[in-house]
């Protein structure tokens, strides 16, 4: 079975500005972090301002759900947890 990131992160290059922006949205709703090099590529290169501006966004959504996650992570699996802590 095919990895569906890589699917869609293939037609982030589609030459249709529709194809792109439906594929920066389901990026986006995976939320991979391996898609964010793809995303920050799109942003600086494309030459449609909406693209950017979507690439931006959904780079920004997932880089800050992987920093909650791995801060969620850090917080229930710290070896000395602060008395102030529940």
């Amino acid at each position: 079975m095919r990895d569906p990131l890589e699917i869609w992160l293939r037609r982030l290059h589609d030459p249709d500005a529709a194809t792109r922006r439906q594929a920066i949205r389901q990026i986006e709703l995976i939320g991979d972090p391996r898609a964010l090099g793809a995303l920050a590529q799109l942003f600086a290169l494309d030459p449609d301002l909406e693209i950017r501006k979507l690439a931006q966004n959904a780079g920004k959504t997932i880089y800050q759900a992987v920093e909650r996650r791995l801060a969620n992570e850090r917080r229930h699996f710290s070896p000395n947890p602060s008395p102030d802590r529940p």
